[in-house]
Parts: structure tokens; sequence; C-alpha cells
């Protein structure tokens, strides 16, 4: 399945971030709730061969705040084709876009590949917040390659290319995250970076790295989402829902 979704987020000084457009195929469906616009699958996807794309554009001055209603299962098809989510995101001066979504789930057997590329404007900000479960409870993860780029002004601020997987060198599907189950990535443009900082509890790791004097990136791991969510609030409040 080949499936395109786009996305148009406007401001009214009433209304505050509005949806001004959506045009979507199967499976995206897309919906506004209270303050937020959530991505909704109407179908199973993806699937093994499914080859998805979204494209969101944020207009000037709006503070956008999207998300997906529900994880991500990725699950593999009959052929054992690969499939592809490519999102893009175009962030206008002045706009601020919060990208929340909830985790991709990789199923053993599944072979996917996410690539978001966020483009800001000169005074454009963004928090983008990418969180995955290797396998189901018991199971091993799939094939999986994340690939978050993020660009101001034409500028390359981060670009963080990571892959996961039984095929992949190292520790059987876990290989960059040792025995940890539930990754969680972060991108945050306008906050005042600070300094390094990391920290160990238990399984439970996370890190913040600044970039710039307003850019950071943030990782943890662990072996369940309670408990990364529970440190991330810690070690980086501007994170917390």
């Amino acid at each position: 399945m080949n499936s395109h979704g786009s996305i148009v987020v406007g401001h009214d000084p009433v209304r505050g971030a509005y949806l001004r457009s959506a045009r979507c195929e199967p499976p995206f469906d897309v919906r506004r709730c209270d303050d937020r616009i959530l991505i909704a699958a109407s179908a199973a996807a993806p699937v093994g061969g499914d080859a998805l794309s979204l494209d969101i554009d944020i207009e000037p001055a709006t503070r956008a705040r999207i998300g997906t209603v529900a994880s991500t299962i990725v699950l593999p098809g009959p052929t054992g084709e690969p499939s592809t989510m490519v999102t893009r995101c175009s962030v206008a001066d002045g706009a601020h876009l919060d990208w929340f979504a909830e985790p991709t789930v990789s199923v053993a057997g599944s072979d996917h590949t996410v690539t978001t590329t966020i483009d800001l404007a000169a005074s454009a900000t963004c928090r983008i917040v990418e969180e995955v479960a290797l396998g189901r409870t018991d199971e091993r993860s799939g094939g999986l390659r994340l690939v978050l780029r993020v660009e101001r002004d034409g500028r390359v601020l981060v670009h963080h290319d990571e892959s996961f997987g039984p095929d992949v060198d190292g520790a059987g599907s876990v290989v960059s995250v040792g025995g940890a189950r539930h990754v969680l990535s972060a991108v945050l443009v306008g906050v005042e970076a600070g300094d390094s900082r990391a920290t160990t509890d238990g399984d439970v790791r996370a890190a913040w790295l600044p970039m710039a004097d307003d850019v950071a990136v943030l990782l943890a791991v662990g072996p369940d989402r309670p408990s990364v969510l529970s440190r991330v609030s810690e070690l980086a409040p501007a994170l917390a829902r």
C-alpha cells in the first residue's frame, strides 16, 4: 500500500491553532481533540511492503500540538518486503511544533524505516519526541531504523540515524541500548540547553546533550515505558506531557 497524507495547521487570534486542511488516504485519519491534532490509523499499518508518507505544514505564529491516537504496530508482510514511514514537517517563522506521538512497536519479523525531517524557519521552534518499543511482551523486535533530521533556516541542527534488530551486529535486537526494551529520543529547539547531564537508575539510563545554546537532544532507554518516562520527566521537565 502506498498512502499519503497532508496537514496544514493555521493560527486564529481567537481559536488559536486550528486544522486548516487535512487530505488523507487510508490508513491516515486526522481529527482535532481539544487543543491537539491527532492522527489515527483507519486500517492495520504499516505492514511489510507499505510506503506511507505524511506532510505537515505549520503556518506563521502557530503553536501546533500534534500526536497519534494510539501506538503504531509495525507488522511483517507476507512477501517479507520492508515498510517505510516518512514524515516531513515545515514550521514557519514564529511557529512552534510539538510532536509527541505514541510509541512505534517493532514486531518480530518486521523490517521498517521511520524517517522524520523537520524544516524550521529562522525563528521557529519545536519539541519532537519519538518512542520505540523493541518487540511486544516476551518477543524480539523486528528490524527497525530511525532517522531524525532537524534543520533551521537551511542549517542542520541534528541528524540522528540508528538501527535496531536481530540482523544488526551486536547484542540481539537492542544493539545500541544494551538490554533495554523501550527507547525515547527527543530534539528540543528553543530551550535553554545548558550543560550536558546524564542519569542512571537501575536499568534506566538517560542523557541530555546540548547541540547549541537553544538546542538539545535527549536520549533515554529502559525496560519499559513507565520507567523511561518517569526518568525523563525528572531529567528534563520540559518534556513532561
